[in-house]
């Protein structure tokens, strides 16, 4: 019973898609759509005619000739396929090239093409205006004769490279002119276009528009050492041979540090001689390390389909015999995609005119300061807020230096960046710093000043802060002095003469005593015994009167570092635990500073490497080491793979925040 049921199961299934696929039309009928692109030109520049046929196929195609329009030798052309809803469904598409002698209006006249099956199908005219050379022409959209469906909209995408406003009356420009000239750019063909009607699809062994490519469009190939360039990378990928991605590209070479890519592209769809595209988009920013002409180009792990395969129904006769014809895998091709090769030329920065607080800092920025509160007691903080804003490479962006004065006490500051665009070149960093007063009254703070270059005019510019005036309350903090001793006790004691032989102890008896009652029984002697007792007592509450009406600044120096540090160790812990290397060895680096600038009593921001180095040449090579690889990973945005930082976290805490000799 169980067999025959089967075979009735099977047989009820096949009639069922017999009459699903005789009752619905094989092909729809065939309809034409033509297009010429773009619509309007300059002389010499190309132009493609696409005829595509649905439903059908093409016999020989000829277009009319037209005069001042050249026909470029041979045509290319596509084939596509589908299924949908058990209507089947293909379209045929031709490209021509032509080429215009001269400017002027032209008109490819209507013309007549015939299908394979016996069909003839009208083309309508087509119109060209041609310009000549050095007119720009008004739009670079094809002329479309006939209308067809739309390829989804392309997504969005901030221009990143609009110039921020700057400010043109803070700045003082130093020199005023600069003698350091910059080559000029050689054409190397590396224009930073990326209007979709300029990109050239590579074409395929098959004649067809590649199947995948990429294309890098940085926002200028002239650059300078540690100048932040904002780079836009393209991967498109046709829809026919469509697959889903595991990677992110990657630069070729190390001749270049890259801002790391965030794991989700922009994805849009574009169409391109006639083919649509999936493009997926990243904005990062690309800083050059040393001088020279490097090539530049990236590449990706990438998949795409190669073929679709489709199971056949197995030998042996059962109820999903039927379904096994749905079966379908992609067969998929592996490859390197490389992107067109660019040639970046980085020029080192001047020498001349580099001011002294120049800390790598490039771009067009601006500077402000506060502070706050305006008012406050000795001893009491000062909270100091500037904030750098605009275009540049903000890892490189230090807090504004404040001059030293006998009048405040800084402290290290700390920075916070909010980025505005993809490419992490435009942001704002804000800094906090506390300062200090030591004296009472109208006290001005020290004015701050920020140093950066301008690729723009090719100048250092120094930007003076002025901060307010802050009112002081209180006394003032008590100064250490050195009182010497001007001269000794001149009680002249007379010396007993110089006799020869023995003298004795006392010369006189001295005055006797009429009682015999011993002393500690005499009320004065517990008096004074009392008095010495309460002596250290009171000494002590007259210190702990004192500590607590006078500040103790060295206490709020040491909490503040103390702070800071912890602060510091505390963001060493939470990188590893997320696996962010660049946020690790920031903190890392940071809280070496500090442990060292508080031992040998300098500002922790200048402690580098170098200062290191002329102070303790074994501790130098002891953290040459982390330095190296807090660079690395910081300017390229990311790690290895086999960077260990819990391993890299013992090594910090246990060697080198060690107390080194001062």
């Amino acid at each position: 019973m169980k067999p025959f049921f089967s075979i009735c199961v099977v047989v009820a299934l096949w009639l069922a898609a017999f009459f699903a696929f005789a009752t619905t039309p094989c092909l729809a009928a065939a309809t034409l759509t033509q297009q010429i692109d773009p619509g309007e030109v300059n002389v010499g520049d190309n132009v493609t005619v696409t005829l595509t046929i649905q439903n059908g196929t093409f016999e020989e195609v000829q277009l009319p000739q037209v005069d001042g329009l050249q026909l470029l030798p041979g045509s290319s052309t596509s084939t596509n396929f589908s299924f949908n809803n058990g209507v089947t469904s293909s379209s045929m598409s031709e490209s021509f090239q032509l080429v215009p002698m001269r400017p002027g209006d032209f008109t490819i006249p209507a013309f007549d093409v015939h299908t394979q099956d016996g069909g003839v199908l009208h083309v309508k005219p087509m119109k060209l205006h041609v310009l000549g050379n050095g007119v720009a022409p008004a739009t670079n959209n094809a002329q479309a004769q006939a209308v067809t469906p739309p390829a989804a909209p392309p997504v969005q995408v901030p221009n990143p490279f609009a110039a921020f406003p700057f400010n043109s009356h803070g700045p003082v420009v130093m020199p005023p002119n600069n003698t350091a000239q910059t080559p000029a750019t050689p054409d190397n063909g590396n224009a930073a276009d990326n209007t979709e009607s300029n990109i050239n699809v590579p074409l395929g062994t098959d004649g067809r528009p590649a199947k995948v490519f990429m294309v890098i469009t940085p926002e200028t190939t002239d650059v300078y050492v540690g100048q932040s360039i904002p780079l836009r990378i393209d991967w498109y990928i046709r829809q026919d041979v469509d697959y889903q991605q595991n990677s992110l590209p990657t630069i070729k070479g190390s001749d270049f540090l890259m801002n790391q890519l965030s794991y989700r592209p922009n994805n849009s769809r574009q169409m391109m001689m006639n083919e649509v595209y999936r493009r997926e988009s990243w904005m990062t920013a690309l800083s050059a390390s040393k001088s020279g002409d490097f090539p530049l180009s990236m590449e990706r792990d990438s998949y795409w389909v190669k073929s679709i395969t489709t199971s056949a129904p197995g030998n042996g006769l059962d109820a999903f015999s039927f379904f096994r014809l749905f079966n379908r895998r992609a067969n998929l091709a592996h490859e390197q995609i490389v992107s067109n090769p660019l040639t970046i030329h980085a020029h080192s920065l001047p020498t001349e005119g580099r001011p002294a607080n120049f800390t790598g800092a490039i771009g067009q920025l601006k500077v402000t300061g506060e502070a706050q509160p305006a008012s406050v007691a000795v001893g009491e903080p000062v909270t100091l807020r500037f904030t750098v804003s605009g275009d540049g490479n903000f890892d490189y962006i230090r807090c504004p230096a404040l001059p030293d004065d006998p009048a405040w006490k800084t402290y290290v500051a700390s920075s916070k960046t909010n980025y505005l665009d993809e490419s992490h070149t435009r942001a704002v960093k804000t800094f906090e710093q506390s300062i200090i007063p030591q004296k009472n009254g109208n006290v001005p703070l020290p004015t701050a000043s920020f140093s950066y270059f301008d690729p723009g005019t090719k100048q250092y510019v120094t930007v003076p802060v002025a901060l307010p005036e802050i009112t002081v309350t209180g006394s003032p903090l008590p100064v250490a002095s050195t009182t010497s001793g001007s001269g000794s006790d001149s009680i002249a004691a007379s010396a007993p003469p110089v006799v020869a032989g023995f003298l004795p102890n006392r010369l006189e008896i001295g005055a006797t005593r009429t009682s015999l009652t011993p002393v500690y029984r005499e009320p004065w002697f517990w008096g004074v015994q009392a008095g010495l007792i309460s002596l250290p007592l009171v000494g002590a509450l007259l210190l702990f009167l004192r500590s607590r009406s006078t500040p103790d600044n060295g206490r709020v120096e040491r909490a503040l570092r103390q702070r800071s540090l912890q602060q510091e160790e505390d963001a060493m812990t939470d990188a590893v635990r997320r696996g962010d290397a660049v946020a690790f060895f920031v903190a890392a680096r940071h809280a070496i500073q500090l442990q060292l600038g508080a031992e040998w009593k300098v500002r922790a921001e200048a402690i580098t490497l170098g200062e290191i180095r002329n102070r303790d040449a074994h501790l130098a090579e002891t953290l040459e080491p982390l330095f190296a690889q807090a660079d690395e990973v910081i300017y390229s945005g990311r790690a290895s793979g086999n960077l260990d930082l819990a391993a890299w976290e013992h090594r910090v805490r246990s060697e080198l925040l060690q107390p080194q000799p001062a």
